[in-house]
């Protein structure tokens, strides 16, 4: 079972465009490739175009390599209108997001109920900056600490 997360990028009309990714979507793993690979909006942009990926890599040839199938991105009319009803916390764990010139990173999360047949609500924390995120993670996480260029 993948860590699936999605990867999106905000246009200038306020739609988002997303691609999904399966494996490794925690962020030591896609959360630093984002960070040191596609930290502009071109290169932003050009990842999620390119749809579809099974993990993430370095380059796009890599990720083309290794990918189950081709996928290609959805569009959706904005971002309140995909996290409310296109997008689902108990199917993908993280969402990256390119807006303002950075990455910024929403994850799943849950909270218990006082009665109810499922006992937990799980829900998407608000977008925070990834390089933030995964200096906090480093610090919990001090055998796991890799530089971030």
């Amino acid at each position: 079972m993948g860590t699936r997360s999605n990867i999106a990028y905000l246009k200038e009309d306020e739609s988002v465009v997303v691609m999904y990714c399966h494996y490794d979507g925690y962020l030591d793993h896609n959360g630093r490739i984002l960070l040191n690979h596609y930290n502009n909006e071109e290169e932003a942009q050009e990842l999620v175009d390119n749809g579809y990926a099974s993990s993430l890599s370095s380059t796009l040839e890599e990720i083309n390599d290794g990918r189950a199938n081709k996928d290609k991105p959805e569009t959706y009319r904005s971002l309140g209108n995909y996290m409310s009803w296109n997008v689902d916390p108990l199917f993908i764990e993280f969402i990256y997001l390119w807006r303002d010139d950075q990455w910024w990173v929403a994850f799943n999360s849950s909270v218990k109920t006082p009665d109810g047949f499922d006992k937990r609500m799980y829900y998407y924390t608000d977008f925070k900056p990834l390089k933030e995120e995964l200096e906090n993670w480093d610090a919990d996480n001090p055998i796991e600490r890799r530089e971030i260029s």
